[in-house]
């Protein structure tokens, strides 16, 4: 009885047009699975764009506690020596910091969740400048009042202020970029997880469906 089932199954093309579907739904998951392994491709490319971005930042940052150590470096050989060599120095250190900031705001601009962070961090080298260029200013024969400006209390503050806010900044930024590998990472592997299990369902799904059609075919009534 089963087996005249079968063979009347057979007879109509039944299993064939199964095959044929099996092997449809197989093409439409393998292309699924194509698609979900490009997204993978994507994700890694835009997690380097990432890791990029945030050596760019790092590089900055390095070069503003370059130049700010610089310029007061520069400004005390100034007053100790009163040789205007120093002043030169004082300009291009300055120069420096003001060019690392201006790439610095243009790569926080591209993220803009540190955007708030880099406002104040501005202000206080900014203001870190405003000391030490000034003091240039007084000319030679100032090295005591240049002293008892960089020991100023309120002179100090912002020292030690722009100092820590470029360590925060470069911690957080260093944080930052964890997160988002720790993240992509986690996704990337999930995708291709799920990815590879849908081209081999694909793939036993084609076979099957090759099989059926291909029996179906060869199958004779009665």
């Amino acid at each position: 009885m089963i087996r005249a089932g079968l063979l009347n199954l057979l007879r109509r093309g039944h299993l064939r047009h199964v095959g044929i579907q099996m092997l449809a739904v197989a093409g439409a998951l393998l292309a699924a699975g194509m698609l979900l392994l490009g997204v993978n491709v994507s994700t890694m490319r835009h997690n380097f764009a990432w890791v990029q971005q945030a050596d760019d930042v790092l590089l900055q940052i390095s070069d503003l506690q370059t130049g700010i150590y610089g310029v007061e470096l520069s400004v005390r050989g100034y007053a100790l020596t009163d040789n205007p060599t120093f002043l030169v120095y004082v300009q291009n250190n300055q120069r420096k910091v003001m060019d690392s900031m201006t790439r610095l705001g243009v790569l926080v601009a591209r993220d803009g969740s540190q955007t708030a962070q880099f406002a104040q961090l501005r202000k206080t080298i900014s203001k870190h400048l405003e000391i030490f260029v000034g003091l240039t200013r007084l000319g030679p024969g100032h090295a005591q009042d240049v002293a008892a400006a960089i020991v100023d209390t309120g002179n100090r503050n912002v020292m030690n202020t722009a100092r820590a806010e470029l360590l925060a900044f470069r911690a957080d930024e260093v944080k930052l970029l964890a997160d988002r590998q720790a993240a992509a990472a986690a996704q990337a592997s999930k995708t291709y997880g799920i990815a590879t299990a849908i081209v081999v369902i694909a793939f036993l799904l084609g076979a099957l469906g090759i099989v059926l059609s291909q029996f179906a075919r060869g199958a004779k009534p009665d």
